[in-house]
């Protein structure tokens, strides 16, 4: 059998010790076995042997293989480039989206023909989800590295102690200790390798895992084969091997005082807790064995690729042909982020409704991703800029409605019901925005869901383009997104000023709250600043010149009307000349009192001029005299 494994990395993960252990095991009985890494990642794996074959991911699109599985979300979509596989596995090693992984919606529905899960747990999770349960493959425990040693006893309780993920619970572990005034060691900073891992585990009169939820969780299994007593949270995957009383004491995730109570209880009795050592010790020889574990696995992929074991998941929810709602998104490499924005658009979507992703000329596996992601891709060679991307969105868009998004957000819950409600209760909005948790410009910005819905003043701030839900009708009438702006940057303001010139509407809905990096993919650019101030100035050249070219008037607006309102805009855009104007000045001013100090940014230099206002006052007249003296000479 030729088995290909896809994964992100050969790093010290639990889930990618169970891939090597078991593709150890399969190259040891005959069977040929690579790992497929993402091109540029380094092809080796440094912390445990690894006798499968190690290779770049472009290689494999080209190899002959009679199974590829995938297990890390995010590469679901890389599996149909493996077109020399015959089957195509997914492996589910915990519920995705508890962990915010990217991909975790998309993975559970990918067309494969055979989903595995790594517990009864994981496999109940997708279930609820998607109404298919996956076949369950458990794992095992080196029992060579991961047993008795009878060394010395050096920690009263010991914990895997990761800090950077918060829902491994270390917190809960140390503050148990705390409560139970027992001294708590972590083996995670300490880099250990598996031997000495395991003495580790074998030094430990108790050890302790404090997770809200686990796949399987394989440190609490390796400290029973090592012979040493288990207090564990009930995270999901740990049911495999905790029972309660009998092999560990468990307690509820995020519970201290009972973590510690079990500390204690553990500590205290001898007996009981040797008891729950041998039980342990039991269940892990019979039911852990990585041999017994291969064999179910090979007998699983063989019928694979007999055709004998056929677990596909259900077919993913069809795209509607007369969506209520085409939501339009813009993509420029930048994949991680449009994987958590289209997570969240199936998730949290609850119209009908079609994606629309337009990828702006990004490198092959962000181009890849929106091919095979999307209800309707549109694919550019090369960056075509914000607003032509947007409008090849716009011409394939089948919806009532259109929600232009940017691909760093993160759409919550509800989103598209009130945003098209809102739009459908205003027969004057032209555009419907709602609240962000960061932009440039504050008008929409607030740190929590509000329970308003406002119209926005004419001319005023207009809202960032980060999420405009609009009729298409109307926005093609308006001339859609102005392609005379450079790739990004205006063309949003310029759109607004249209809406408001045709006496048109904006409106806020405050009730929806966005979550918005900000500049997440203007930032790439090399020079986002001065690309804005050549756009800037031309939007203000446009917008006040007397001239109407490229400004069309509506059906609906009156000449009358439609004069008023383009001599405010002519207004108001000589008003914003003149303040851009004066804050070039300032900023020129800025960088020449700082010059021998380097490039400062504007924002160090106001911190600067504000803490200097809080200490003139204190100064004496003589070293007031003196700083006075060089401010003079740096100017």
């Amino acid at each position: 059998m030729r088995l290909g494994i896809v994964e992100p990395h050969l790093k010290t993960f639990g889930g990618i010790r169970r891939m090597v252990e078991f593709a150890n095991r399969l190259v040891a009985r005959g069977h040929h076995v690579a790992f497929y890494l993402p091109d540029g990642e380094e092809l080796s794996c440094t912390w445990m042997p690894c006798s499968a074959a190690i290779k770049p991911m472009s290689e494999g699109f080209g190899d002959v293989l009679d199974v590829v599985i995938f297990n890390h979300e995010p590469q679901w979509h890389l599996l149909e480039r493996f077109r020399g596989a015959r089957r195509r596995v997914f492996y589910a090693l915990h519920d995705g989206w508890l962990y915010g992984k990217e991909g975790s919606w998309e993975s559970a529905r990918a067309p494969v023909d055979l989903q595995l899960a790594n517990s009864n747990w994981t496999a109940d999770r997708l279930f609820a989800e998607t109404g298919h349960r996956p076949v369950v493959q458990l794992g095992g425990v080196n029992r060579d590295t991961f047993r008795p040693y009878g060394g010395r006893k050096k920690y009263q309780v010991l914990c895997s102690g990761e800090e950077l993920r918060d829902w491994k619970g270390t917190d809960t572990v140390l503050t148990a200790g705390r409560l139970a005034r027992v001294k708590v060691e972590r083996y995670a900073p300490k880099r250990l390798d598996q031997p000495d891992l395991g003495r580790e585990y074998d030094a430990a009169r108790v050890f302790a895992v404090g997770s809200w939820f686990e796949g399987f969780c394989q440190p609490g299994l390796e400290a029973l084969a090592c012979g040493v007593p288990l207090v564990t949270t009930d995270n999901g995957g740990c049911r495999e091997y905790a029972v309660d009383g009998e092999t560990a004491l468990v307690v509820p995730p995020r519970d201290a005082p009972a973590m510690a109570a079990a500390m204690r209880r553990l500590l205290g009795d001898p007996a009981f807790a040797q008891r729950l050592v041998a039980n342990g010790l039991d269940l892990v020889a019979r039911d852990f064995d990585w041999e017994r574990r291969t064999d179910e696995f090979e007998e699983v992929l063989d019928g694979v690729c007999a055709g004998r074991v056929s677990a596909p998941p259900l077919p993913r929810p069809e795209t509607p042909t007369d969506p209520e709602l085409s939501i339009v998104v813009l993509a420029w490499d930048n994949l991680v982020y449009t994987q958590h924005f289209v997570e969240t658009v199936r998730r949290h979507t609850d119209l009908s409704y079609e994606l629309v992703i337009v990828d702006n000329g990004s490198h092959w596996e962000a181009a890849n991703y929106a091919r095979v992601a999307a209800d309707r891709a549109v694919l550019n060679d090369a960056n075509l800029g914000f607003a032509r991307g947007m409008n090849q969105g716009l011409a394939a868009a089948r919806g009532r409605f259109v929600a232009f998004c940017n691909n760093d957000t993160l759409l919550p819950p509800g989103w598209a019901s009130r945003l098209v409600e809102t739009a459908r209760a205003h027969d004057r909005a032209a555009i419907v925005v709602p609240a962000l948790t960061a932009a440039r410009n504050q008008v929409n910005v607030r740190t929590e869901p509000g329970t308003g819905v406002q119209t926005l003043d004419p001319f005023s701030a207009p809202p960032a383009a980060v999420v405009y839900v609009m009729r298409p009708e109307l926005l093609e009438k308006l001339g859609g997104w102005s392609e005379v702006y450079e790739i990004a940057s205006g063309e949003d303001v310029d759109l607004c000023f249209k809406v408001w010139v045709n006496d048109l509407d904006i409106v806020y809905d405050e009730r929806v709250l966005v979550e918005h990096v900000g500049k997440g993919s203007a930032s790439r650019l090399d020079d986002w600043q001065a690309l804005w101030a050549r756009n800037r100035r031309l939007f203000l050249d446009i917008w006040q010149g007397d001239g109407d070219a490229g400004i069309p008037r509506l059906a609906t607006c009156t000449p009358d009307v439609f004069a008023r309102n383009r001599a405010i805009s002519r207004s108001v855009a000589g008003w914003m000349d003149r303040y851009f104007s004066m804050r070039d000045r300032e900023d020129r001013r800025n960088r020449r009192l700082f010059a021998r100090n380097g490039p400062v940014r504007t924002g160090a230099y106001n911190q600067a001029r504000t803490v200097w206002r809080h200490v003139w006052p204190r100064l004496p007249p003589r070293a007031l005299r003196v700083v006075r003296k060089v401010t003079r000479r740096r100017r």
